[in-house]
């Protein structure tokens, strides 16, 4: 997944930031989430100039072109990212804190795996582009399946109108001990994602789903 993203992060701000002009901050994230691996593509833009609808479509293109580039990808362009990426990963630390976080992870997690970095290059040592190009295309396929998040701004900047209705009964508390507390208003969907699944509540979403317990990748 490292290397994907490591192939990715070039093309991505190339087209959405460069040549789309999208936003400052336009970058694809290698993510680890209880042990189930993935990757996202983040794209911060003005409301004033282009709505998440549009991001998202923009960001499909960009997908969309980067399989056709990683299958044109020459055999040394990969082995160079895989050089890079094992360079990294054999590292010295450079303070004792990083060998402590790394092995304590490993601790909470109840993996113990706590040679990972160099079972990670023996495995990078092993991998083919037609591997990686396999993976991405199987997960980019009619039956794969996203959660695209939208954050939206609310103010006179993105065209909304000063709301009155701030200090209305049963409004719920605005601030806590951790600060102020954040309330979401859902959107509707616009006729350019009309084949999406819209989740307009979170708890009622997440409750439909099956509860795994945490995955170890362990090899």
């Amino acid at each position: 997944m490292e290397l994907l993203v490591m192939h990715m992060e070039e093309p991505c701000f190339d087209f959405l930031r460069t040549k789309e002009t999208l936003g400052y901050h336009a970058y694809p994230t290698c993510r680890n989430t209880s042990g189930i691996l993935g990757f996202s593509v983040t794209v911060e833009t003005q409301a004033t100039k282009f709505n998440s609808e549009l991001v998202e479509q923009k960001i499909e293109e960009f997908l969309e072109g980067f399989g056709r580039k990683m299958s044109a990808l020459t055999e040394e362009a990969f082995k160079t990212q895989v050089t890079a990426l094992i360079k990294l990963k054999e590292c010295e630390d450079t303070h004792l804190g990083e060998e402590v976080d790394r092995n304590w992870f490993e601790v909470l997690s109840q993996q113990y795996v706590f040679d990972r970095l160099s079972r990670e290059v023996d495995a990078l040592k092993l991998m083919t582009k037609a591997e990686l190009l396999s993976w991405f295309l199987e997960h980019r396929g009619p039956h794969s399946r996203k959660l695209s998040v939208h954050v939206v701004g609310f103010g006179e900047e993105e065209g909304d109108a000063a709301s009155a209705g701030g200090d209305e009964e049963g409004a719920g508390p605005q601030c806590s001990t951790y600060g102020e507390v954040s309330q979401l208003t859902f959107l509707p969907a616009t006729p350019r994602l009309a084949g999406a699944s819209v989740i307009t509540d979170i708890r009622a979403f997440t409750s439909t789903l099956n509860l795994y317990p945490y995955h170890k990748v362990l090899k």
